[in-house]
């Protein structure tokens, strides 16, 4: 989970090629050594199988945050998605001296 904690996320898109989807998952930091050391003897797309399922099941347990939007599954930090402010932006004017009181 640290890999999502750092900001990182992953878009899975529904139509996705096998060989892109394969691609995106490597790029998970972890996630293939994970799969790896419990499932020595898979094949390259058992490995992406096992990958998305680790993804799915640390969603489950509210480690990672899983949503499916526009045609895709986006993964990524639970605590930031909920704490999501989108784009803020304020300027001088909006505060007075007596907002620092």
């Amino acid at each position: 989970t640290r890999w999502f904690d750092a900001g990182n996320h992953l878009d899975l898109l529904l139509d996705m090629k096998d060989a892109d989807k394969i691609t995106e998952l490597y790029k998970v930091d972890g996630l293939y050594g994970f799969v790896k050391k419990h499932f020595h003897a898979a094949d390259d797309k058992e490995n992406a199988l096992l990958m998305e399922f680790v993804l799915h099941g640390l969603a489950s347990y509210s480690l990672i945050s899983k949503k499916t939007i526009d045609g895709k599954i986006e993964f990524k930090d639970l605590m930031g998605s909920m704490i999501n402010l989108g784009n803020i932006n304020f300027e001088e004017d909006d505060f007075n001296e007596d907002d620092f009181k």
